[in-house]
């Protein structure tokens, strides 16, 4: 098994250990409260969402290990950026003919026009058509490739 996942793209492989890191944090947390405090309902939160997350993680191999998720790759034509602290919101990239549009979750400050977006996702998505694009809501991993 560790050389599947050894083979999976480094997005996905960053992916799953972020969740199980984060969840493992929060397990420890929630051992660390109910120890300090012995109050449950503090701690239960912790218990949780470190359940959560692990069990969010799990899928995410499972899914991944499988062969259950796309890889979409397209050129970057379009970056939709806040107000004031010009965070990017979203981005459009193209695909064939298509254009798809895809809110940014993480801070991608280094994305720029004519970059290479590589796209990890389920592959039982919904995909919404807007006004003549196409529109994801939810992703596993996004890579992003500089144009050198």
């Amino acid at each position: 098994m560790k050389e599947r996942f050894k083979q999976l793209p480094e997005a996905l492989q960053r992916q799953v250990m972020i969740r199980a890191v984060g969840g493992i944090v929060f397990l420890i947390l929630f051992i660390v409260i109910q120890l300090s405090f012995r109050d449950i309902y503090l701690s239960l939160p912790c218990l949780l969402f470190g359940l959560v997350t692990i069990v969010n993680g799990g899928r995410l191999l499972y899914n991944s290990l499988s062969g259950n998720y796309l890889c979409v790759q397209g050129m970057c034509e379009q970056i939709e950026t806040t107000g004031i602290r010009k965070r990017v919101k979203s981005i459009c990239i193209s695909i064939e003919k298509n254009m798809l549009r895809i809110p940014v979750r993480r801070r991608a400050k280094s994305i720029s026009r004519g970059d290479t977006v590589v796209l990890y996702l389920s592959d039982k998505i919904p995909v919404y058509e807007k006004d003549g694009e196409y529109m994801i809501y939810n992703y596993y991993a996004l890579e992003i490739k500089k144009e050198v």
